[in-house]
């Protein structure tokens, strides 16, 4: 699915009742769960994106690549009820402890994309965790999962539909191609100060062999909305 290229993203101090909070938490998810399988993505994107650690139990923790321009590959997991990340750090007293960057609670779902919104230049700045059911029918081909994460109200209009999504909202929607060659007219607005103010003005393609996950965001240096396409192909 071909993505006009202005499109794509230009882009804890834990302490020891956190961490017990933590691990009841794990422990009140049921052993006849199902593992998890989950896909981590993050934004603002990294030049070189740094990889956080995923707690999994009990003092255990996993390594996660955290991409910005593609999901990240599959991890197997088993059944969480809260999907934290951040690093191992040592205290004063030379004792490992888990330095939690977000959390958030896990979906019912067994697959879930795990949105990571930077809070700050680098990952121990923190993240805002956002779990999105990977496995909804509504996302299927040709469809476009809009996400909000920014702090301003969006309205779009993409093909055949309007749409106005207030910060922290989700929306699918499936548009119709407006244009020759399966192309969809896409514009986006911000509300500034009451005004609705154009940011992006394109076309983006419609393909049934893949769908996109759209995510407005902010730079949380400048307060810059930018605006992430991420394909995944089915």
């Amino acid at each position: 699915m071909h993505i006009a290229t202005q499109d794509i993203i230009r882009t804890g101090t834990f302490v020891k009742s956190a961490a017990l909070g933590l691990l009841l938490a794990f422990s009140a998810a049921s052993a006849q769960d199902k593992p998890l399988t989950l896909h981590f993505l993050a934004f603002p994107k990294q030049l070189k994106p740094e990889p956080v650690e995923l707690l999994i139990g009990d003092g255990k923790t996993i390594e996660v690549q955290t991409p910005g321009h593609e999901l990240s590959e599959p991890y197997k997991v088993p059944a969480m009820s809260t999907i934290a990340v951040g690093k191992t750090e040592t205290n004063e007293e030379g004792e490992p402890f888990f330095n939690v960057f977000g959390k958030a609670k896990s979906l019912g779902s067994s697959d879930q994309i795990v949105l990571l919104v930077r809070k700050g230049k680098n990952n121990s700045d923190g993240f805002a965790v956002l779990p999105i059911d990977s496995e909804l029918g509504n996302f299927g081909g040709g469809s476009f999962f809009l996400i909000n994460a920014s702090k301003v109200s969006i309205r779009g209009i993409m093909g055949d539909l309007k749409l106005e999504l207030k910060p922290g909202k989700r929306q699918f929607v499936t548009p119709k191609a407006s244009h020759d060659g399966n192309l969809c007219h896409v514009t986006f607005f911000y509300d500034r100060k009451d005004k609705w103010k154009k940011f992006r003005d394109t076309r983006w393609s419609l393909s049934k062999r893949c769908r996109t996950l759209v995510f407005f965001y902010q730079d949380p240096e400048s307060g810059r909305l930018g605006i992430a396409p991420i394909v995944d192909f089915l």
